[in-house]
């Protein structure tokens, strides 16, 4: 597990770095994004449970 959500915020910090969310104008694709941004929050956030880990509010 641990090296599943580690893998997994590699990827999306990959993905942020590619795709600049808070800049697009396309409002559908910004959308978009911050919905896949969140999907990842909480796999995330999930996994660091399983393994007995307390998640920050914010980052």
């Amino acid at each position: 597990m641990a090296k599943y959500a580690f893998q997994l915020a590699k990827q999306f910090n990959l993905f942020y770095h590619n795709h600049h969310i808070l800049s697009v104008t396309d409002e559908t694709r910004k959308l978009l994004l911050l919905m896949v941004a969140d999907l990842v929050r909480r796999r995330l956030e999930q996994s660091l449970a399983l393994l007995g880990i307390e998640t920050p509010e914010k980052m």
